[in-house]
């Protein structure tokens, strides 16, 4: 097990994952876990795009959610017992979190230590250790296990931060500083592009609903979701009771799994239900629905667009486009007062990861509101979030929507009982 002596040596490891994500093609962040005597417990770079082993179609679109972050995480989880617990470990990372992994640390309740600051896309955007994105609950947590390294001359930056995380109190030289931050700088345009760009505008598309039952795609999906394309709404953007059945069903299911009650929905341009999947936080606290949909979706036409069969990488891409041009529908909207909330927005924009069609009602959408809260509360969040997913002409525009169709609401308000409380560490309720 490698040994870091100080915040220099911890800085200079993850950077060293940055630049092998430079050399993948994507986005330039290292992150590894470090535990209280300095050993490094795991070590992981992003992987949002990443070549399809064997293939030479070049779809590198891989796991929007595979952030350097998120995967420690989900790493952690899926690990035997063992492991010290979250607070007695901290998360280096060369770059600021963004609200999907910030939301994942908090989760999680690991420590964490920033070399380089995002002033677009990172939790602390603002550069002054404020959070101002955060509700003041979480806020307090972050500004109690969150650490920024100084910076020694001649680009002078003292340590903020709590005395938490490894290494807390110590600085890092200005070239390492700089390394990490030029890495991601250089990948940062590009890999958002290729990201953003990587689907058909509708009016191109086929209706997946006219694939014969045994088209390889549509196994695909039927593979995914058992009910794909049985359930198609008039309007993507107006659903109605039609989807209510499917979202109790699944939410349901992942709730007697030991998830939490919730469900997600995937419309396509179409109307048709792609999928609709649960969460499998009794595996790891942060794999909420959303974060499972959307990663589920995006690895299958991974798969699919590379497939070794061009009759199937042109099937794929006629029927299954981006999902800026889907529909999201949440059975419960994301509960503002905690962190999965903050997750679940950081990842439908790391979903979107650019500009999306201005479309209303919003791609993002859900039926019922949490216990405890209120449409206005589930906004406002959104609206607080880093630029990058509030700014609508160079970012996300995220802007989570309660649906409009009132009798999908009645359809599934009746038969639901409260949502599960969320799961902390090893997914202990935090009851």
């Amino acid at each position: 097990m490698t040994l870091v002596s100080d915040a220099q040596e911890a800085v200079e490891l993850v950077t060293a994952e940055a630049v092998l994500a430079a050399i993948q093609g994507t986005f330039a962040v290292g992150g590894a876990i470090i535990d209280r005597n300095g050993y490094v417990v795991q070590a992981m770079h992003n992987n949002v795009l990443e070549p399809y082993p064997g293939s030479t179609a070049g779809f590198n679109l891989h796991d929007p959610t595979a952030h350097g972050e998120r995967q420690l995480v989900d790493w952690y989880f899926a690990q035997p017992p063992g492991l010290p617990l979250p607070p007695d470990l901290t998360v280096v990372t060369t770059l600021d979190p963004c609200a999907m992994c910030a939301g994942a640390l908090l989760t999680a309740g690991f420590n964490v230590a920033v070399a380089a600051i995002d002033t677009f896309a990172g939790i602390n955007y603002s550069s002054d250790f404020s959070f101002p994105t955060l509700p003041p609950a979480l806020r307090a947590q972050a500004q109690a296990t969150f650490g920024y390294y100084g910076v020694q001359p001649p680009m002078t930056r003292p340590y903020v931060g709590a005395n938490t995380p490894q290494f807390a109190g110590e600085s890092i030289d200005t070239a390492a500083l700089e390394l990490a931050d030029l890495v991601f700088t250089n990948s940062v345009g590009q890999v958002r592009s290729a990201s953003n760009a990587s689907g058909l505008d509708p009016s191109k598309m086929s209706d997946p609903a006219n694939l014969p039952p045994g088209d390889p795609v549509r196994i695909a999906l039927t593979n995914l979701y058992a009910e794909t394309l049985t359930v198609r709404s008039a309007n993507p953007r107006f659903p109605g009771p039609e989807i209510g059945a499917p979202l109790v069903s699944v939410a349901k299911a992942a709730a007697g799994r030991g998830a939490a009650l919730n469900a997600v929905a995937l419309l396509d341009p179409f109307g048709n239900l792609l999928s609709c999947l649960g969460g499998a936080e009794q595996s790891s606290p942060i794999r909420t629905a959303f974060l499972e949909l959307t990663r589920d979706y995006a690895l299958l036409r991974w798969t699919l667009m590379n497939s070794p069969d061009e009759r199937i990488r042109n099937t794929a891409d006629a029927t299954l486009t981006h999902p800026k041009y889907c529909t999201f529908v949440e059975l419960y909207g994301p509960d503002p007062a905690t962190p999965q909330a903050v997750m679940t927005f950081g990842a439908y924009g790391s979903t979107m990861e650019g500009p999306i069609p201005r479309v209303f009602p919003s791609s993002f959408q859900y039926v019922l509101t949490p216990a405890g809260t209120t449409d206005e509360a589930i906004a406002q969040l959104a609206f607080v979030l880093p630029p990058f997913y509030v700014k609508a002409d160079i970012g996300v525009g995220v802007s989570p929507q309660r649906v409009l169709n009132q009798a999908l609401v009645d359809a599934v308000a009746s038969t639901e009982p409260a949502p599960a409380p969320p799961r902390g560490p090893r997914g202990a309720s935090t009851d």
